[in-house]
Formats: structure tokens, sequence, C-alpha cells
């Protein structure tokens, strides 16, 4: 019961194939009787090549935003992931990218022409902060920035001036053979932290 209350939990949190990796080599886990493990290893297995799946779809989107002109900053996500030793073990549930507000029409344009499609059609995505899109057929989902925090938020909208003149300072990071563009590691760190503090 120990065993299934782990994974469980570890599902939700999006961590099962870390937490499964772990367990599985652990002496304790090699006394369970028969096939224990065997839908927890089908449902991690599912889990990874989904990430997987979104990985590639991610990558591919990124050069095709390049392509067109857009400059595309990576935040959090792939980026993160990156520093696991088996980066698609950690699953991410999007991608964030921050574009500089100007570019939002070219970057709009770009990716409905890439099949993405406004997850949330109804809204006004010219006066949106974020705007979410997703894919037909695919687990790809995208939250397109034109700044971190929503800037109309009495809580947290001031932690902007804390990042800006970001789009001056990024850096570049390889991700299975492509250069992504990102906030250099304090600053990467910094926004974590603010973030969190948002969702709390």
């Amino acid at each position: 019961e120990q065993w299934l209350a782990l994974f469980q939990m570890a599902e939700i949190h999006n961590v099962l194939p870390l937490i499964y990796d772990a367990v599985y080599s652990c002496p304790a886990a090699r006394k369970t009787e028969g096939d224990f493990f065997t839908p927890v290893k089908r449902r991690t297995l599912q889990m990874v090549m989904m990430q997987t799946q979104k990985t590639s779809e991610f990558l591919r989107l990124y050069e095709k935003l390049k392509e067109a002109g857009v400059r595309p900053c990576v935040v959090k996500g792939i980026i993160c992931r990156n520093i696991y030793p088996n980066p698609d073990y950690r699953i991410s549930g999007d991608e964030d990218i921050l574009i500089p507000a100007e570019q939002f029409p070219l970057c709009h344009e770009t990716m409905l022409s890439c099949g993405m499609t406004l997850s949330e059609p109804e809204m006004d995505i010219n006066e949106a902060y974020e705007v979410p899109y997703g894919k037909m057929g695919s687990p790809i989902y995208i939250e397109l920035h034109k700044s971190l925090f929503p800037p109309d938020s009495q809580a947290y909208g001031d932690l902007n001036c804390f990042f800006e003149g970001i789009m001056e300072r990024l850096m570049e990071v390889q991700v299975q053979g492509s250069q992504l563009c990102t906030m250099e590691h304090t600053e990467h760190l910094f926004y974590l932290i603010c973030h969190a503090f948002k969702h709390f």
C-alpha cells in the first residue's frame, strides 16, 4: 500500500518516471512478489514516451519561430529538465516561451502556421500577458508570455521590474542538438523563486 500511495502521489506531481527509476533499483523493491510493478512500469513508459514526443515537437516549433524572425526565450520546463540525467523522465505539463511584446503578432501567426491553436479562443489575445496554445492530436501545450508576470496584478505584477531588459541578457543552452535562448543561470533561478512565490 505504501508503494502504491507513493506512485500515485508521484504521478500527480509529474515525477512518476523519476520515482519509479529510483524505487525499482532499491533492494526493498526487489522483494515484492510477482508483477506488482508491471502497471507502474507501463504507466511510466507511457509518460516518458509522451514527454519525448512533446520535447521533439517543441524543438521543431522553436526552430520555426526562430526562422520566422521571432526571438523566443524559453523558461522553466525544458531548460530545467535538461539538468536531469534523463530529461524526459521529468514531465512538463507545458512549455513557457517569453517574447518581446511587439513580436506577438508575428509569433502568433507563426504558431498558427505550425498547426498550433488557441487553447482559449474567447480570450483577448492582444490584451492578455500570457496566451496558451495547444495542437490537435498532440500533447504539446505552450504558454506564450509577453511578460513573466501579469503586469496588472497587485500581488506580483511588480516582480516584472526585476526582469527589465532580460531579452538583452540571454544565454544559449544546448538541448538535444538545438540551441535554445534562455535566461542567465542566476536570473533564471531568481525567476523560479518568484514564480513559486506567485503560486503560494
